[in-house]
């Protein structure tokens, strides 16, 4: 689990870390943009008012000097502005530095020279053809944090900001370890809690808290072992169920012939059908068993072709009509289609048992009837019987493996029959239901998909 956590919590710490460059980066952009585009108005207003005194100072006389130029021009220019004017010579008569007042002489043209700043002349009209150039004025680039208090204020905001970010980076940190740790302790747990079942402690039950995704895990991990209990202990009431309908006609039969071969029995016609049932028994219990273990491999697939509906049906009337009148039952054969597909063998397969079944539970005089249904995704074949009322506390375990109700305790039969007819409906896609109802006798519907999986 300690690599959940590392893994979590560099996560967490890498897209803080992104996020706060994203920030920077974005803050930064956009302040440059700002600061450019406000020092870019304040500029053109400047400019605007000195070039229109430069015009009028240096007509009136172009060779003022630099101390009467520093009077005029000292209240225009803010702090954090940096301006210098020459003469028309180019000679310097005015330079007020960025941040640092006016200067003069060679500091002058040092920092305030031709080089630092782009020129530009101040000139009048002198006719209808020509200008006169005054002198030549340069203003440097005006920025927001040019002056003292903007960068006092610039200054706050950035310890401000950097206090921010240091204590955003210590809580994102602090925060990245609990959740790791959490989710990790969670991860530990379901991942115990699945070795636990693995070792074969079925009973356990595995929190479902913490991520949506880990409490999935836990809650599949919970269903699965409540499903492994399920199965274990139908396997082992199907064990059971198997030593006791296998042991009833082995030990019939070993009676039988220990009391042939001890002299004790007569030999007769009569005894050994009697024992050649009960191996008949035996066979068909140990073919179901086979059948049915064949069907729930995962290896099991359906081999669906197109069935036509008459033929099918003519095949079971042919088999299972005579016998129904042998025993003075009534039969009834309804189709509403004239074809579908599905794995014929398993179909077979799956309507005789259902009909074996009903012709045993129907007495004489009574009535079966089969019939193929038509649905819109899936199609259905229901055989309903006039035998007796199964009851409600045996309609939910008639398809159950070896299980047989009171009512049918006295039947021959495997008990397997319906449990093969639904595994077979299941494997195409859909399903075995039974109903049973006083005066209207007991129906059971097999319904497959029409599209099979």
């Amino acid at each position: 689990m300690k690599r959940i956590f590392y893994i979590v919590f560099a996560s967490i710490i890498a897209s803080l870390f992104l996020s706060l460059i994203v920030m920077f980066v974005t803050f930064r952009i956009g302040y440059l943009r700002s600061s450019r585009a406000w020092g870019d108005v304040k500029t053109a207003t400047l400019e605007e008012s000195v070039v229109e005194l430069l015009e009028e100072l240096l007509l009136l006389d172009r060779d003022i000097l630099p101390s009467a130029l520093a009077m005029a021009l000292d209240p225009l220019v803010p702090p954090g502005v940096s301006l210098v004017v020459y003469d028309r010579h180019e000679n310097p008569l005015y330079a007020h530095m960025r941040g640092r007042g006016r200067m003069g002489g060679g500091r002058m043209m040092h920092e305030g020279g031709p080089d630092t700043f782009p020129l530009k002349p101040v000139r009048v009209e002198t006719g209808p053809a020509g200008y006169d150039t005054l002198g030549y004025y340069g203003i440097g680039t005006f920025g927001f944090g040019a002056d003292r208090a903007t960068e006092r204020f610039l200054e706050s905001m950035r310890r401000t900001i950097a206090f921010s970010l240091g204590s955003a980076a210590a809580i994102a940190i602090l925060f990245s370890l609990f959740v790791s740790r959490v989710i990790s302790k969670t991860a530990r747990t379901v991942s115990d809690g699945i070795d636990e079942m693995a070792g074969g402690n079925l009973s356990i039950s595995i929190p479902e808290r913490g991520a949506r995704e880990i409490s999935l895990i836990a809650r599949a991990a919970n269903e699965l072992a409540e499903k492994l209990a399920r199965e274990e202990q139908i396997r082992r009431q199907w064990a059971a169920d198997v030593s006791h309908d296998l042991k009833t006609p082995v030990a019939a039969l070993r009676s039988q012939l220990e009391g042939m071969s001890d002299g004790v029995l007569e030999i007769t016609a009569e005894r050994i059908n009697r024992n050649m049932n009960e191996l008949a028994r035996i066979e068909a219990l140990v073919n179901d068993l086979g059948e049915l273990t064949r069907l729930e491999s995962p290896e099991m697939r359906v081999e669906p072709k197109k069935i036509d509906a008459a033929a099918f049906f003519g095949v079971f009337m042919d088999r299972f009509s005579p016998l129904m009148k042998k025993k003075g039952i009534s039969d009834e054969w309804v189709r509403e289609t004239d074809a579908f597909f599905g794995d014929e063998n398993l179909l077979s397969r799956a309507l005789s048992n259902i009909l074996s079944n009903a012709i045993r539970h129907t007495p004489a005089k009574g009535r079966i009837t089969t019939i193929l249904r038509a649905g819109r995704d899936d199609n259905e074949f229901s055989v309903h019987n006039t035998g007796p009322v199964i009851p409600p506390e045996d309609i939910e375990k008639v398809f159950d493996r070896l299980y047989r109700g009171e009512y049918a305790r006295n039947t021959p039969g495997s008990g397997l029959g319906l449990t093969i007819a639904k595994k077979i409906s299941q494997l195409h896609g859909g399903d075995a239901t039974v109903s049973s109802e006083e005066k209207k006798g007991t129906t059971v519907r097999l319904r497959i998909k029409k599209a099979l999986p």
